[in-house]
């Protein structure tokens, strides 16, 4: 699957997925955060450079949830990641 755009996870961070989740891990401040199955799912996604839209209709088909609430997580998930300087500012776009 070719990415909508580029990756808009900083070289700065650094991930992995471990069972269901991921491990995050950002290398400026050692902090590390981990993500659910619904996250880590998102996450892969974002990490590929999918757009949010594209994620979104993702999420609802994986998850079968209505389309506005699938828009919503993902926007939501988008503006913690970007608050914690986890995700560059353009991921949002």
């Amino acid at each position: 699957m070719a990415a909508d755009k580029k990756s808009p996870v900083p070289k700065t961070i650094a991930w992995r997925r471990t069972g269901d989740e991921a491990v995050i891990l950002d290398l400026r401040t050692s902090e590390y955060y981990s993500a659910n199955g619904t996250g880590t799912f998102v996450w892969e996604l974002l990490a590929a450079g999918r757009r949010p839209a594209k994620i979104a209709e993702a999420l609802a088909a994986e998850y079968g949830i209505p389309p506005a609430q699938a828009a919503a997580d993902v926007a939501a998930f988008i503006e913690d990641l970007s608050r914690l300087k986890i995700l560059s500012p353009e991921a949002a776009e």
